[in-house]
């Protein structure tokens, strides 16, 4: 009877060791499975070169109207314009790549056609061509 007891006691040791080690195989299992479906549904984001290239950094120089505001004569190579109301940088250089100017939390620059809050670039365009060259 002993050795039957203890048949029974290793038998139900290894029982516990299975289930344990389903367990395991099986929570590892359900982490992959799950990381790969939220990959496939897009909502793991995979950066990429291109998403943090920084092309360059600006500095903001306040206008002040007691203090002189010294700035380089040379030309930075760099012209700026607005493209669906957001501030877009691209080299003067010939190269077409453009770029939208953003602050240090990646939060875009907007910009506006004129100097009134109410123009829109089409107004904007429209009160330039209304308006007589002063180059005749």
């Amino acid at each position: 009877m002993t050795e039957q007891q203890s048949q029974n006691q290793s038998s139900q040791q290894e029982e516990q060791e299975d289930k344990v080690k389903w367990i395991a195989v099986g929570l590892f299992v359900g982490i992959i499975v799950s990381v790969l479906a939220l990959d496939w549904y897009g909502y793991i984001n995979h950066p990429s070169e291109l998403d943090g290239a920084t092309i360059a950094e600006f500095k903001l120089i306040a206008l002040e109207t007691e203090a002189a505001t010294k700035v380089s004569p040379k030309d930075s190579g760099k012209e700026a314009f607005c493209a669906n109301g957001y501030l877009l940088l691209r080299p003067t250089n010939g190269n077409e790549v453009a770029g939208i100017l953003v602050d240090g939390k990646k939060r875009p620059v907007h910009c506006r056609y004129g100097f009134a809050k109410s123009d829109s670039e089409a107004e904007y365009l429209k009160r330039q061509a209304d308006e007589p060259s002063s180059a005749e």
